[in-house]
């Protein structure tokens, strides 16, 4: 795994496929990086390996000819101490949970002192919903962990312990069928095109402003349609 930064409160780690390189090729970070191999983290959370039916973010969609259990493996490691802060999890906002690692606290009240110890909750996440999960002792050491979970429509799976690690998914598809797991996900995708339309159209060139508008009309029709084959 080789980091990234990816904005003030995670970085990004790439797999690429050795723990023997001795220097990052960049070419090669970029397009494993664009091919979706990775997971984002604050640094004290680790998924030094995720695997659905042996298959890892960023390789070929796992194929069931009929609804079925699929198969995970993993390997986490959480460090044996971490900043006691927001956006860190061991820090409860007065806003409630839902703010809990929110980039907007970053700069809540924060303490020197670090948090020692414990278990993290590793949860395996399908089309948005816990499907399963695990504690898992925050040590500094690596922990193989194994899930079954029956997958009955084309389903995308990801691990994440809230708030400080989240893995890229790995699609599950059965008969061949898309995923369409979220109606309302698809609308709010529909919705903020039409925001961003409203908000930045004004400051588009006059003369590029016919083909903005085709892109955004076009990924409106795309989250529309997406929204009618997810039914109700």
């Amino acid at each position: 795994m080789h980091e990234q930064p990816a904005g003030r409160a995670g970085t990004r780690y790439v797999n690429l496929g050795s723990d023997q390189i001795s220097k990052v090729d960049f070419a090669e970070w970029c397009r494993a990086l664009g091919k979706g191999r990775s997971y984002v983290s604050d640094g004290y959370a680790h998924a030094l390996r995720f695997m659905v039916n042996g298959i890892e973010p960023g390789g070929r969609d796992v194929d069931l000819k009929t609804a079925a259990k699929v198969q995970i493996r993993a390997k986490v490691a959480f460090a044996a101490e971490q900043p006691k802060a927001v956006s860190y999890g061991t820090l409860a906002p007065a806003e409630g949970r839902r703010q809990v690692g929110d980039t907007v606290l970053l700069h809540a009240p924060r303490s020197d002192e670090m948090v020692r110890g414990g278990e993290r909750l590793v949860e395996i996440i399908m089309n948005g919903q816990v499907a399963a999960q695990q504690n898992v002792p925050a040590d500094g050491a690596p922990h193989d962990l194994s899930f079954e979970i029956e997958v009955r429509r084309s389903s995308w799976i990801a691990l994440r312990q809230f708030p400080q690690l989240h893995t890229n998914p790995v699609n599950v598809l059965i008969d061949n069928q898309p995923i369409r797991a979220s109606r309302e996900s698809a609308l709010w995708c529909a919705e903020s095109v039409e925001l961003l339309w409203e908000n930045r159209s004004r400051f588009i060139a006059e003369t590029e402003r016919p083909a903005a508008r085709a892109a955004y009309d076009w990924a409106l029709a795309q989250y529309r349609a997406r929204a009618e084959e997810a039914g109700k």
